[in-house]
């Protein structure tokens, strides 16, 4: 679900589905936020360090993919939505419902992401070669 313009500036909750139940997060503030992305920054570091370890068959980062892409990130969204219940949610939710849910905090927690993108191709547009 893509959030409006006044969703965001009043930060409004986001709405999540998860077991079938829809329920709210809340927004966390600056500080808040910004150690979660510091947590999801080094989970990912941990990721890199894993992807570097040299293997013949490449079985170190297909281990650490799936780790992140499993359980880490259900760790890194519970990590965020502090007051939800966890054990009640696990025991009904899942992993397509997590994913997105996962994908909807990332995008509320990385809001310069999109402006950033949109700058630079705004900027990679203007300075194309006229034909």
């Amino acid at each position: 679900m893509v959030r409006t313009e006044e969703e965001k500036i009043i930060q409004a909750p986001l709405s999540v589905v998860l077991g079938g139940e829809e329920y709210e997060i809340k927004p966390l503030v600056i500080r808040d936020s910004r150690r979660w992305r510091k947590l999801v920054a080094e989970k990912l570091a941990e990721l890199t360090k894993l992807a570097e370890l040299d293997t013949k068959d490449g079985t170190a980062f297909v281990n650490a993919m799936t780790a992140m892409l499993g359980d880490e990130a259900i760790d890194l969204f519970f990590a965020y939505a502090q007051e939800l219940n966890r054990e009640e949610i696990e025991a009904v939710a899942n992993d397509a419902e997590i994913a997105l849910a996962f994908k909807q905090v990332y995008e509320i927690a990385f809001p310069l992401k999109a402006s950033l993108t949109g700058a630079m191709g705004a900027m990679n547009g203007a300075n194309a070669p006229a034909r």
